[in-house]
């Protein structure tokens, strides 16, 4: 269960965006539960984390940066060696520069 709520934690940080919407994080959570097995819960309480990075990036004014990362991040998600949701780095510049705007 740790490393669920840890990559959990990762994925809220890595996924979310007003452009997109709550559809696009029902189905990234989806798609990450399918990967680490979580269930119906586990979906919620992603979509809940991705929605609250929303709400995080408007109010530090980082929105534009934090929906590069998504569209990144939506694109390159991707299971891993069987339950490893992972972007493989590919997005790693769209996340610094995101966690740059909010820290």
């Amino acid at each position: 269960m740790t490393r669920l709520s840890r990559t959990l934690g990762l994925a809220a940080l890595a996924l979310a965006g007003t452009v997109l919407g709550c559809a696009p994080y029902s189905a990234l959570c989806a798609d990450e539960m399918d990967c680490r097995e979580g269930n119906d819960a586990d979906i919620d309480a992603c979509i809940v984390q991705y929605e609250t990075q929303e709400d995080i990036a408007d109010i530090y004014g980082c929105t534009d940066l934090w929906d590069r990362y998504l569209d990144c991040a939506a694109q390159e998600f991707r299971c891993d060696n069987g339950n490893t949701w992972t972007t493989g780095g590919d997005c790693s510049d769209e996340w610094g520069d995101y966690n740059d705007c909010v820290n």
